[in-house]
């Protein structure tokens, strides 16, 4: 409503001294905003450095808040202004929250304090194969809902293609493996493995200045970024854009994926082969490792032909982004989460890996990987009543080395005693890129699946027909053991190359969610990732803006796409700049309050 012309340049006290008139109460939960919350329906929000008033609510009580709030400014044209355009408005469509000044350094130094307008920024990440062009055209339009323009960055087409010498080529097959050729090669020529998305920032730095005219943040603009292959590209923009990053992980199964690029690609199913094992984990430090950098999503979303859920649950994750105050977890959410909240304990030299076991919608085990002790369970940190520490000769890192690796250089050690010494130096480097890398006999851990079952063991609950999520895919040791404790599906969110589960077990373990089961399903989670599980669902504590659900008599509060704003919002100045706000806002209150 910020067209209507509603403003006031005095006090806060002076404010609220106008405002007494009318019942209700004020808050400054958001920092830089005072609001007034009116009883019976109504919110007041004025913003300091503008002096703009923005008046919310339902439609039937809006026109008489404005006409309130403009009657206690005493300004009698103001009034009949705003029930004019109160009313056009309301007739004509629905009510917005207004947007706070663009977000520059003021010259009396005061910033912006909160922004309805944040850009966002976008990351997909899928395996060759996966139709992303589709996601971002289903993210862009419900995007619109919100009232963002999006632009799409294509790293191949936008940032390879106009810099890289591609021999042209008409042959799909030959062009995408020219196109993954070329990128790695651009990524070591610079020795910078986040090369490609640092020329995605630099792109929109430049679609900023073309359309801005200056380098000023753009309003209610998205960008995505398709498709991320390497750890250090995501890496790279958590880093420039911090929380007005999110990244999408979009699954696909294999078989779906060579579907497609047969049928819409025209590859040959050999040549597709080729393509998806080298899109999975190249060998090369800058090559494509998209296995790797799927896991570290923001959110998860399977892409399994069944477009009316795709849509649903990429429009879900926007209604997160925006702060919807009722999208709750789900259970599959929940339960990674927890899973991943277990892993957090673990002091495993090697990764820390979480899990849970379920029945009947209840956690009823947890898990980790760490080093069991005498009497049960693993060892934990204890205070001996002065500090907190672990027991000597405990946990691993306690000894000093990993027995595992020390027990694999020692098998190497052995075998080297009847080789030449001249030969030691090739076979070892040899036997240290064999199978014999993968050994976890010689661990002292017990894994975090394998945990979560021994918890319930030990507690007498049994696991026929359970459910079991960890954080990783278990490997062949962990696998049969959840064969055999009954349970009926697994859940995981990272890949395991070294595990043989499906080599060694493949009569008792399916991949596939389809058709009548009589093995375990093991399937890749989908939903809100345990990294933005807390920010997105908590409605105060997580490092978004708190989330109301009930207005102060208790209605159900609204929320509407139109009228929303970003969860995480993206700060467009550094914390110096920042500082330097907050100090001067202190020198001008101490001032006024000598």
């Amino acid at each position: 409503m910020d067209e209507m012309g509603l403003s006031f340049s005095g006090s806060a006290e002076e404010l609220e001294r106008r405002f007494s008139t009318l019942e209700g109460k004020w808050d400054n939960e958001d920092k830089g905003i005072l609001r007034f919350r009116k009883i019976g329906g109504g919110v007041v929000s004025w913003y300091p450095p503008t002096g703009k008033i923005v008046c919310q609510g339902k439609v039937k009580i809006l026109d008489e808040l404005i006409k309130q709030v403009a009657a206690a400014l005493s300004d009698e044209q103001r009034v009949q202004k705003a029930e004019g355009e109160a009313i056009a408005t309301a007739k004509s469509k629905p009510q917005r929250a207004a947007t706070s000044k663009v977000p520059n350094p003021e010259p009396n130094g005061q910033t912006y304090k909160l922004d309805h307008d944040s850009e966002l920024v976008i990351g997909l990440v899928g395996a060759v194969g996966t139709d992303l062009e589709h996601v971002t055209k289903i993210l862009s339009d419900r995007l619109g809902k919100f009232e963002y323009t999006t632009k799409s960055i294509r790293i191949s087409n936008d940032i390879i293609t106009p810099v890289a010498e591609i021999e042209q080529t008409k042959d799909n097959y030959q062009r995408i493996d020219r196109l993954m050729t070329a990128g790695n090669k651009l990524r070591k020529d610079a020795s910078d493995k986040a090369l490609l998305v640092k020329a995605a920032a630099a792109k929109i730095s430049q679609i900023r200045v073309d359309i801005n005219k200056k380098e000023e943040p753009l309003k209610k603009h998205a960008f995505i970024i398709s498709s991320l292959k390497h750890p250090d590209e995501v890496q790279a923009l958590r880093k420039i854009y911090s929380n007005g990053f999110f990244l999408i992980g979009v699954f696909a199964a294999e078989s779906r994926r060579v579907e497609y690029l047969i049928k819409n690609k025209d590859i040959s199913p050999e040549n597709a082969e080729l393509l998806i094992n080298r899109d999975v984990d190249e060998s090369n430090p800058f090559g494509q490792h998209t296995r790797n950098t799927y896991h570290l999503s923001d959110f998860f979303i399977n892409y399994d032909g069944n477009i009316d859920r795709l849509q649903h649950d990429l429009w879900r994750t926007l209604d997160l982004m925006f702060g919807s105050p009722f999208v709750t977890p789900t259970f599959d959410e929940f339960s990674m989460f927890m899973a991943f909240s277990a892993s957090l304990r673990s002091a495993d030299l090697s990764r820390q890996v979480g899990a849970v076991v379920t029945k009947n919608k209840s956690i009823v085990g947890t898990g980790a990987n760490d080093v069991p002790k005498y009497g049960g369970g693993q060892y934990w940190p204890e205070s001996n009543g002065k500090e907190i520490l672990d027991q000597k000769g405990g946990r691993d890192y306690t000894l000093g080395k990993d027995p595992n690796v020390a027990e694999r250089q020692a098998i190497i050690d052995d075998i080297l005693r009847g080789i030449p010494a001249d030969q030691h130096g090739i076979v070892r480097d040899a036997l240290n890129q064999s199978k014999l890398r993968n050994l976890t006999e010689y661990g002292r851990v017990v894994h975090a699946e394998m945990d979560a079952l021994l918890s319930c063991a030990r507690e007498s609950i049994g696991t026929q027909n359970a459910e079991l999520y960890c954080t990783t895919f278990p490997c062949h040791n962990c696998a049969k053991h959840i064969i055999s404790a009954g349970i009926k599906r697994v859940v995981y969110v990272e890949p395991y190359p070294k595990s043989k589960a499906l080599d060694f077990h493949g009569d008792a373990i399916t991949l596939s969610t389809e058709g009548p089961q009589n093995k375990v399903v093991f399937e890749p989670f989908v939903g809100v990732g345990p990294r933005s599980f807390f920010n997105l669902f908590s409605t105060n504590l997580g490092s978004g803006y708190p989330i109301r659900r009930k207005e102060d008599d208790g209605s159900t509060a609204e929320w509407d796409p139109h009228n929303s704003r970003l969860r995480m919002q993206m700060l467009p100045t550094s914390y110096i700049e920042r500082e330097t706000a907050a100090a001067a806002e202190l020198k001008e209150i101490l001032e006024k309050i000598k």
